[in-house]
């Protein structure tokens, strides 16, 4: 099961069920240019043209671990530096390199984290049908308690920072629709902190808008789900358990590593002083000794390699599941926006023929008894109407105070009133029906990119950690054949 856009017949035919939106769109894209003042009609600057010119590959370079396959993405953050504000408080700045391999442009920039954080929030709202690459985690309650004050600077949570915010930034920059926003060739440029670059965007009121036109629950139940998406919710969650559970289990084998190498620098301390009070076995003990020496330098470097080519992208598919389950429950929720406003249409339209129906019925009623009861009416005249007027006349006007004088005019308002809020809702639900169409294709398409990119991501990753055991089994196996030449040599 992956992400793929093939529909089974069971799909197709859900899909052409009452209140079940169409799933291909017949408009253009709806979310990420909506508004007709953020249409480009070309570059809008020099890095978004040169951009432009470059393959995805040169923005993710493969990751595999073999000997000169190691590439330098275009964008790349090689310094993290501490600073302080203007309030004197510290924080660490991430320093940004963008060179292109024809040095057509070279930029620096430098941002610290809540800059990213802020960044990526906007590409969510203007991109809410895109997969936006993810961002490291906050540091955690856990981060500091064990390290209060201290948690930012952090060298191993830095270093790991750096690298998914390199990798953010060129996952972006690979993206066919986010690089074409102007506030992320701002952020590369240098020069302008994130709030000044926000402010002269002019998009912060996005960061304001609702998803829905009215209030729905992300877990709203619907009537009619679309199966095709309901597998994509069902293999989300499945993926992120599974990548969860690797992360998990590899951070147990890395503290194993680590542990290990600690014991065996014990032994190869060992072995070396033990040679020291020895002749005939001093030669074989000793070079024991070194061979647990290269094996501890091996297990550093197999530990190393893992968390970097095996880790590093384990935590980053971690963020990416979370990244697709919002996604997903975003489209969800326009999924549930749609049929409640078809609902709210179906009993407003209930109400409507049930008021006209009473209309019909009291103008019946009415004909027939201003038809049977004119003579009648005629012939009590004067003398009912003083009868009335002295012993009641008080007490009609208490009553009439109270109810309904025209009860004709109540129901014609009525009519009027339902009408004009069944208009207003079949428009609500029409734009809502186009928005989740445009939705269901535009979040399959990102879905299918996103799906190429993670196995071509997790073959390398599979790759790395494979050549990294192997390295390991062959500089520990040469160390221990020539340990085991030199014992043999002892008689």
């Amino acid at each position: 099961m992956s992400y793929s856009g093939e529909h089974t017949d069971e799909e197709d035919s859900a899909a052409s069920m009452d209140n079940s939106p169409p799933r291909v769109s017949t408009i253009g894209n709806i979310f990420g240019r909506a508004d007709e003042k953020r249409k480009k009609t070309g570059p809008c600057c020099q890095l978004d043209r040169v951009l432009h010119t470059c393959e995805p590959s040169a923005f993710l370079p493969a990751k595999s671990g073999l000997p000169g396959e190691e590439v330098r993405p275009v964008i790349v953050i090689e310094q993290a530096l501490k600073s302080n504000d203007m309030a004197g408080g510290s924080y660490i700045a991430y320093i940004i390199h963008t060179r292109f391999n024809d040095d057509s442009l070279q930029l620096e920039s430098k941002h610290r984290y809540s800059e990213f954080e802020g960044f990526r929030k906007l590409l969510t709202k203007l991109h809410p049908t895109c997969v936006v690459p993810p961002i490291p985690e906050k540091h955690s309650v856990a981060d500091y308690a064990a390290k209060p004050k201290k948690a930012k600077e952090d060298p191993q949570i830095i270093e790991q920072r750096k690298r998914m915010l390199q990798s953010f930034l060129n996952r972006v920059a690979a993206h066919p629709v986010l690089r074409e926003e102007h506030v992320f060739h701002r952020f590369l440029e240098g020069g302008a902190v994130w709030a000044d670059i926000l402010a002269d965007s002019g998009l912060s009121y996005y960061l304001k808008q609702k998803d829905t036109s009215v209030k729905v629950s992300e877990r709203g139940s619907l009537k009619r789900p679309d199966p095709h998406f309901v597998s994509a919710e069902d293999y989300t969650a499945r993926f992120a358990s599974q990548v969860n559970h690797t992360y998990k289990v590899h951070k147990g084998m890395v503290k194993h590593l680590d542990d290990m190498a600690g014991t065996y620098a014990d032994l190869g301390a060992a072995y070396n002083g033990w040679s020291l009070s020895e002749n005939v076995l001093a030669h074989g003990i000793e070079q024991v000794g070194q061979a647990v020496d290269s094996t501890i330098a091996a297990t550093n470097t197999l530990s190393r390699a893992l968390e970097s080519n095996f880790g590093g992208p384990l935590q980053e598919y971690t963020q990416y599941s979370k990244a697709v389950d919002k996604l997903l429950k975003w489209r969800h929720k326009k999924h549930v926006e749609y049929e409640t406003l078809s609902d709210s249409l179906i009993r407003k339209q209930s109400t409507l023929q049930k008021l006209e129906a009473s209309e019909s019925e009291a103008q019946r009623l009415s004909a027939v008894l201003n038809a049977e009861g004119a003579s009648g009416h005629s012939r009590q005249g004067s003398r009912g109407s003083t009868a009335t007027t002295a012993s009641g006349g008080g007490l009609m006007a208490t009553i009439n105070s109270f109810i309904d004088n025209d009860p004709a005019m109540t129901r014609r308002n009525n009519i009027s009133r339902t009408k004009e809020r069944i208009s207003v809702v079949e428009t609500q639900r029409e734009v809502c029906r186009a928005e989740l169409e445009g939705a269901n294709e535009e979040i399959q398409t990102d879905l299918d990119r996103f799906q190429m990119d993670k196995i071509k991501d997790l073959r390398n990753t599979l790759l790395g950690y494979a050549v990294a055991q192997r390295d390991f089994c062959k500089k520990s196996l040469s160390a221990w054949e020539e340990a085991l030449a030199e014992v043999e040599k002892v008689k």
